[in-house]
C-alpha cells in the first residue's frame, strides 16, 4: 500500500492506479533540485512541477522576506475597498512591468486557473457594460490547456487525460481552431507564413460563421505550454490584427510563459503583442 498516497486525492489520478505505484514522496528543496525521502536527489525540471518556483528552491532572500511578512502581516483580504502595504506594492510593481502593454490595473487571484476563470468573467462583463451582452463565446485553440475549474475546463482544447468529457456538459458554444503546429496541421503545411495564413484563415470562417456579435473573447497561450508547440513569428501579431477588426478581446493565458519563462518578460510581449 502506497501509505503517502492513501489519504490524499491527487490531481488527474486515478486513485486506484496511483495506490498501486510507489510515491515519489519530495521532503527538501534547494536551488534546482528537490530530495526525496529515499535520499534521491531529483532536478527540477519543472519548477515546483507546474513551473511555479522558477527563482529556485531555498533562496535566502525569499526566505527572509516571508519571516518579514509574517511577523507583519499573515493575510488580508481586499474586498470593498480594504488594502494593505504589499498589495499596493506589487500591485504598483507590475504596472511598472507592463507598461508597454500599457496595462491600468492588477486583479489578483490565488492561481492560474482562478486567473482564466477571472478572466473569462471579466470579458463578459466588459461586453455588457458597453451595451453588447450578447457577446457570450469564447474562441480557443485545439491542445491548449487552460486550467482545472470550470471555465478554464470548458475551453481546454485538448481531452488529453481527461480534461473535458468528465465534466460535459461545460460551457456552451466555446469555439475551437486548429492549433499553429507545423509538425500535424489539417492543411499539410510546413511553411511557418502560409501555417500561420492557413490558420487566420480558419479563424475568420469561423468567427463570420457564428457571428461577430456572439464573440466576447479568444483566448491563447502564447506558447502551448502542454506540447511546447511554440506558432510561426506572425501567428500572434495576426489573432492581434483579426480580434481588433471584429471587436473581440485578445486574452493570453501567461500562466506558463510569463515573467521572463520565454525569453520575454511575457510571451505574447516576444510576438510583439498586447
Amino acid at each position: 500500500m502506497n501509505q503517502y498516497s492513501k489519504n490524499l486525492w491527487h490531481p488527474f489520478s486515478n486513485p486506484n492506479l496511483v495506490q498501486e505505484n510507489e510515491a515519489i514522496h519530495i521532503v527538501s528543496s534547494d536551488g534546482a533540485y528537490v530530495t526525496d525521502d529515499q535520499g534521491r536527489t531529483l532536478l527540477d525540471g519543472n519548477a515546483g512541477g507546474l513551473w511555479c518556483i522558477n527563482a529556485g528552491h531555498n533562496r535566502p532572500e525569499i526566505k527572509a522576506a516571508i519571516n518579514k511578512q509574517l511577523d507583519e502581516l499573515v493575510f488580508y483580504q481586499l474586498f470593498n475597498g480594504v488594502s494593505h502595504p504589499r498589495a499596493v506594492e506589487l500591485a504598483d510593481k507590475l504596472i511598472e512591468l507592463t507598461q508597454p502593454e500599457n496595462m491600468r490595473k492588477v486583479f489578483f487571484t490565488s492561481g492560474g486557473s482562478d486567473s482564466i476563470d477571472t478572466a473569462l468573467k471579466i470579458a463578459r462583463q466588459y461586453h455588457t457594460l458597453n451595451g453588447q451582452p450578447e457577446r457570450k463565446r469564447f474562441i480557443s485553440v485545439k491542445s491548449s490547456y487552460h486550467g482545472s475549474h470550470f471555465g478554464g475546463t470548458s475551453i481546454n482544447g485538448a481531452d488529453k487525460g481527461g480534461f473535458r468529457k468528465a465534466y460535459e456538459p461545460l460551457l456552451p458554444s466555446t469555439i475551437f481552431i486548429d492549433p499553429p503546429s507545423l509538425d500535424a496541421n489539417p492543411w499539410g503545411c510546413d511553411n511557418p507564413e502560409q501555417l500561420t495564413q492557413h490558420c487566420i484563415n480558419q479563424l475568420v470562417r469561423e468567427i463570420e460563421y457564428h457571428s461577430p456579435d456572439t464573440i466576447a473573447a479568444l483566448v491563447a497561450e502564447p506558447v502551448i505550454g502542454s506540447s511546447l508547440m511554440v506558432p510561426p513569428p506572425g501567428y500572434w501579431p495576426e489573432l492581434r490584427r483579426v480580434c481588433d477588426q471584429y471587436g473581440i478581446l485578445l486574452i493570453a493565458d501567461e500562466v506558463v510563459t510569463g515573467f521572463g519563462r520565454s525569453g520575454c518578460m511575457f510571451g505574447s510581449r516576444g510576438w510583439g503583442v498586447a
